[in-house]
């Protein structure tokens, strides 16, 4: 029988048992000189992919060795230890990976560029992409080139099953003639290209043959939205060019900022969100001419390109030069999750962090930056299933780093600053680019040079203990919008008292109550506490601080819930993997009956079904024995709102 398990698709806490608290750590992983992507694949264990040299810079006007500079891949277990690492070297070529995401088969595609240039300035580079299985072994790998210059940036899998590819394409690099271009080029399961497309844009400014970043994100409607930079009344404006499942143009624009200071910016990803939105992550100079560089920028766009919500950010302490944002997600609670190392020549003194809400209100942010452990950048940033983040990027002159922080982007060894937010002026243009096709791809033969990485932990992992078993800590909301607190042991050590703390930001905690404990005991004890007036917030933060006869204090995990649940709401989606059962967690406003669906990619119904549901927390239990492993869309109907998304079922 088919294991299953189903990857958490939405989570929101409302209860948490304590033993769930999740490690973090910060490590750096010396042959890897800057980590580029990192995911979780396969539940618990994660995988960067990036590059074991700089490839080029045109501030240097220079390019790393080749033999050097190769591809670089590795995967760690949860708290950061390496299960294994990969060095694809393609022969007389130095070779780059900048996006890498799991497939549907377990494994892992990745995107990236290679060029064969001995000389400054770069003008051959061509894409590469290379499939993987789940243990790093090649399946096929190839270049793709229209016989100019390629860079490739981002690759996804399809609905169709398939890939899809965004690009650079100069067709005279270093040079301020000529076209340059955005590419997809769409191609099948095993790379053989279906189709694609180039789209013409003004020639980019500074003359650097430095290529710009073009990401996309398959939508809804099987079509493609793709984000990155134009010139405009600008020497860089943020472009947006959205077209359907063929890539027959929509509609495009670019979103020019005012003309009060002297600012570049750029898209450097994009989403679009469950309710149909285009959310861009970017990089907006807050005043060029006072070098006030790579501000971090997020952009909220409807369907047609309108703006919704447009903000840039500043750190505290002010940095002169700071990272733009190069990742956004959306995350279970329907927020925002942004991170980044991103703008001109993918710079990035600071792993920039911000958290949002649906409406892009700020609910925490932060900026690791050098603080005498670390210089760093993070390039990509994800949350993890035990609902904590992970971000890969660069350690200053050190190398890849890989950090996992807690569930409000905290690492116990560093202290991290924070980001204000500023509203810029923005013009949207309608653009009419040209559309152009012609490339050819070709099977490439990477050799996989095999190594073990020099891992220096900057973080080591910190994991909660108590002097006392503690076999649940749990809080519920009563009818009353009250706080019960509850714990249970089943021993303790030494124990005089519990101090019960909460917060309302997850940072500062105060005292609630002081509850005084068993001393020295091997029966199984019980705790509880009703805390009040608590309607004003909607979620609220509790840990317990043990203290023992003698002074000394332990902290339990962190225990968060939801005072103010929606009434329409999916809190969490699992599984059982032994008896191939799927739970849907949701709360409910009224008793009705519930409508759930389930599709393939494809759009075939693979489950079809209805319930009755309670008013309040449900849980709903389904029959998945026969649903094969990929991804599928569901939709819950309580004959008045509809909850609808995309999970992936491993």
């Amino acid at each position: 029988m088919r294991k299953l398990f189903f990857f958490v698709v939405l989570l929101f806490y409302s209860l948490i048992n304590v033993f769930a608290q999740p490690t973090t750590f910060m490590k750096t992983y010396i042959n890897g000189n800057s980590g580029y992507a990192v995911r979780e694949i396969n539940g618990n264990t994660y995988v960067v992919a990036g590059c074991t040299d700089f490839y080029y810079n045109f501030h240097w006007n220079g390019m790393s060795p080749i033999a050097n500079t190769n591809i670089l891949l590795f995967k760690t277990n949860s708290d950061g230890i390496l299960i294994w690492e990969k060095i694809f070297q393609l022969a007389q070529s130095r070779s780059l990976a900048t996006w890498m995401e799991p497939s549907n088969d377990g494994g892992m595609i990745i995107a990236g560029r290679s060029n064969k240039d001995l000389a400054w300035p770069p003008d051959s580079n061509d894409v590469v992409v290379i499939k993987c299985d789940a243990d790093g072994i090649i399946q096929w790998s190839k270049t793709y080139d229209s016989g100019k210059d390629e860079l490739g940036f981002c690759v996804r899998q399809t609905m169709e099953g398939g890939y899809a590819i965004s690009a650079f394409h100069d067709a005279m690099p270093m040079s301020l003639t000529g076209m340059t271009y955005a590419m997809l080029i769409k191609t099948d399961a095993s790379g053989n290209v279906e189709w694609n497309k180039s789209y013409e844009l003004a020639v980019r400014d500074l003359d650097t043959g430095e290529g710009l970043t073009w990401v996309f994100c398959q939508t809804a409607d099987s079509g493609y939205v793709m984000t990155g930079t134009t010139v405009g009344a600008h020497q860089a404006d943020l472009y947006v060019i959205r077209v359907n499942k063929a890539g027959d143009l929509m509609w495009a624009k670019s979103y020019e900022h005012d003309n009060s200071v002297n600012r570049f910016s750029l898209g450097l990803d994009v989403i679009e969100s469950r309710n149909k939105e285009i959310i861009i992550a970017g990089s907006m100079d807050k005043d060029h001419s006072q070098n006030e560089y790579n501000y971090p920028h997020i952009l909220k766009l409807d369907s047609t390109g309108g703006i919704l919500r447009a903000a840039i950010y500043n750190s505290i302490p002010t940095q002169a030069f700071q990272s733009g944002f190069s990742s956004v997600v959306q995350c279970p609670d329907n927020g925002f999750l942004f991170t980044g190392m991103g703008g001109y020549g993918g710079f990035g003194q600071q792993a920039q962090i911000l958290k949002t809400d649906s409406a892009f209100n700020m609910e925490w942010s932060r900026s690791y930056t050098n603080d005498g452990l670390a210089t760093m950048g993070s390039r990509s940033g994800r949350r993890t299933s035990d609902g904590s983040y992970i971000f890969t990027g660069k350690k200053f002159t050190e190398g890849a780093v890989l950090l996992k922080t807690d569930f409000i982007g905290l690492v116990p060894c560093k202290n991290p600053a924070a980001l204000i937010e500023i509203s810029p002026s923005i013009l949207v243009v309608d653009r009419y680019p040209a559309t152009i096709n012609g490339i050819v791809s070709t099977d490439v033969l990477f050799n996989v040079i095999l190594s073990s990485i020099d891992t220096t932990t900057e973080c080591p992992v910190i994991i909660s203990h108590l002097p006392v078993e503690l076999t649940s800590f749990i809080a519920k909301v009563t009818k009353q919008g009250n706080v019960l607190v509850s714990w249970e042991t089943a021993s303790e050590i030494n124990n005089d008292y519990f101090i019960l703390e909460k917060s309302y930001e997850g940072l500062l905690f105060t005292q609630v109550t002081t509850i005084k404990g068993a001393g020295n005991s091997t029966n199984a004890n019980e705790y509880s506490f009703l805390d009040e007036n608590n309607s004003a917030f909607s979620i609220i933060y509790y840990r317990l601080k043990q203290v023992d006869y003698d002074g000394k204090t332990n902290f339990s995990s962190i225990l968060t819930v939801a005072v103010k649940p929606d009434e329409f709401k999916l809190l969490h989606i699992f599984s059982d993997s032994q008896n191939n059962k799927i739970t849907i967690h949701l709360n409910s406003d009224i008793s009705t009956q519930l409508k759930i669906c389930v599709t393939d990619i494809l759009g075939k119904k693979q489950l079809d079904e209805s319930v009755r549901v309670e008013k309040g927390q449900n849980f709903v239990r389904l029959d998945a024995k026969n649903l094969e492993r990929g991804i599928y869309f569901y939709a819950l109907n309580n004959g008045r709102e509809q909850i609808s998304g995309k999970a992936l079922l491993k």
